[in-house]
């Protein structure tokens, strides 16, 4: 079932037109940076964005000028988890699976308990802040791993009812172009 919603989710991601698109995330972005728990973080995960998703690399170059540790999700495949492992430059990562850029092999990685905050993809999430990925669950494993706050990019026409399995773990908070709310309130 989650595999139609998703097909269904990235085709209806695919259509919204680019000015809305590029209109909502300037939005999210001018929302995360007056969000406190952003401002104050020392040690941020961040996904690095391809293609339709919402875009994160202002918020990482805005990281980046303050000095911020910043750590993007490196996919392990065997046990299959993500490792959170430091970025320094967009210019010193190498394509992985899926064309999705990385930090090389060897580069520092960190103890998920150490973050400050979390910023975490999704195709859709629920208003109280259960997710549809892209599939594996690699984000539901590693999100229990950690005490971090958890944002979730989306924009607002992605919040709906969705299937939710019993080891979904959901995000702490959502932030769209309308603002940052509560996500599993």
């Amino acid at each position: 079932m989650k595999q139609q919603f998703r097909a269904q989710l990235k085709e209806e991601r695919a259509n919204i037109p680019v000015a809305y698109r590029e209109l909502w995330q300037r939005q999210i972005a001018e929302h995360l940076l007056a969000w406190e728990p952003f401002q104050k973080a020392d040690k941020v995960m961040v996904y690095l964005s391809t293609g339709w998703e919402v875009d994160t690399w202002f918020l990482v170059e805005e990281l980046r000028g303050r000095g911020v540790e910043i750590y993007v999700p490196v996919v392990q495949k065997n046990p299959k988890k993500l490792v959170p492992t430091r970025y320094f430059s967009k210019d010193r990562l190498v394509s992985a699976d899926f064309g999705i850029l990385e930090p090389p092999s060897g580069t520092p990685t960190i103890d998920p308990l150490k973050l400050d905050l979390i910023i975490v993809p999704g195709l859709a999430f629920t208003n109280r802040g259960y997710r549809i990925g892209y599939g594996g669950g690699y984000y539901d494993r590693f999100l229990v791993s950690t005490t971090a706050p958890t944002v979730g990019l989306c924009f607002t026409a992605f919040i709906r009812d969705l299937p939710i399995d019993e080891w979904d773990k959901p995000v702490d908070f959502l932030a769209t172009e309308e603002g940052i709310r509560g996500g599993n309130s």
